[in-house]
């Protein structure tokens, strides 16, 4: 599963040219599904997208970005002088989440996240989960979200459709989340042996990139451990060996050399 996190002042959509979809303050997320994604992906793209610190310590949903004000409790109000209530705070960046500014989201499906290129102009979407199977999913994602969010911070474009979404980008900020950093690339190269022959005429490690064959995979956001072979382990034996062989015989010249 795929995301792209943009931090926005505001974002919409827009179906047929009417607006369907509006946040405020908050997050603005692109959403991909591959063929391969389980509730595992779910899970694990709802608690990084909540607990992702893209928002400055004075930023808050209700108010600008820039200098913020600490005001005290409304009981305490009247008794506190002007000075007091306005301090100025210098802003720490990357210091609060959208749960912590109380933000929106906003989420768009978005299957073209899995496009590839590799081979020829025309995009290739096999690795994005069928439609009907998509949608499903799609709308477990929010659910997952809403619950363990708020139900009304989190909107939706519309699913399937051509949508119009504006998106006032704040800084910018921009970033990209996978469920599975480390395990797509197997997949993909077992899709498109032209990269796995590309990496290995770069004299790259190609092993690393080898498809999965015993049908194992790491949990979501965890690497995929590659294991040496018997021959790969013996030929490192070998070259230790031959190291120490090489140091043995130099000390043996200036041995003898010594001697003389």
């Amino acid at each position: 599963m795929r995301a792209v996190l943009q931090r926005v002042l505001q974002a919409s959509v827009e179906v047929n040219g009417e607006q369907i979809s509006k946040i405020r303050q908050g997050l603005c997320v692109l959403i991909g599904l591959s063929i391969d994604d389980t509730p595992a992906d779910l899970d694990f793209m709802v608690k990084k997208l909540l607990s992702v610190r893209v928002f400055d310590s004075n930023q808050h949903a209700l108010h600008s970005p820039g200098t913020t004000m600490i005001r005290p409790p409304r009981e305490q109000k009247e008794k506190t002088t002007q000075a007091d209530e306005e301090v100025e705070e210098p802003a720490r960046m990357w210091a609060k989440s959208v749960v912590d500014i109380e933000g929106e989201i906003l989420c768009v499906s978005q299957f073209t996240l899995y496009g590839s290129v590799i081979k020829g102009s025309k995009p290739d979407f096999h690795l994005s989960m069928k439609s009907e199977t998509s949608k499903q999913m799609y709308h477990e994602f929010l659910n997952r979200l809403k619950k363990a969010y708020q139900p009304d911070r989190i909107k939706d474009g519309e699913f399937g459709a051509m949508m119009l979404v504006n998106i006032a980008n704040d800084g910018p900020v921009t970033l990209e989340l996978d469920s599975r950093k480390f395990e797509y690339s197997p997949i993909t190269h077992q899709s498109n042996p032209a990269v796995f022959k590309a990496l290995k005429a770069a004299n790259s490690n190609p092993k690393a990139y080898e498809p999965v064959r015993d049908g194992k995979s790491a949990k979501p956001g965890k690497p995929v451990k590659q294991g040496s072979s018997e021959k790969q382990d013996q030929e490192k034996k070998n070259e230790e060996k031959e190291k120490g062989d090489d140091v043995n015989t130099v000390a043996g010249k200036m041995a003898e050399t010594l001697k003389v």
